[in-house]
């Protein structure tokens, strides 16, 4: 079996997050010595945002609260006024969706991930 590829994207993915959640913090220039992160992220990348939210605080660099669900349940509970730092959208009709409402900071809406369908088959026996 091939785990390999799976592997692959989640350490990418992990390291894009961190940069990102890093990189916004380094622009602040008022950061509490342990800050929150209230992170929105669909329900598929519970296991990915869990594990960063791990990470991030074994580094020292503050905690990760999360909440996870649909995006369009996450898209419409901000729209309500919910308080999120990040946004992590599997759907980009639900970032469109906020960001034509003027709920996301200009020139900070970033294209992290693609998914791509696989069909897996037993090999031959």
């Amino acid at each position: 079996m091939r785990y390999a590829p799976r592997i692959t994207f989640a350490t990418m993915f992990l390291a894009a997050l961190v940069f990102c959640v890093s990189f916004s913090f380094s622009l602040s220039s008022a950061v509490a010595a342990e800050p929150e992160i209230v992170v929105f992220a669909a329900a598929s990348t519970t296991n990915a945002v869990t594990d960063i939210g791990k990470l991030y605080a074994e580094k020292g660099l503050g905690s990760i609260k999360t909440s996870f669900a649909s995006s369009s349940t996450l898209a419409k509970q901000i729209e309500q006024g919910a308080p999120a730092d990040v946004f992590l959208s599997a759907n980009t009709q639900w970032m469109d969706y906020l960001e034509e409402k003027g709920l996301v900071e200009k020139d900070t809406r970033k294209s992290l991930l693609r998914n791509r369908i696989a069909l897996i088959v037993p090999g031959p026996a």
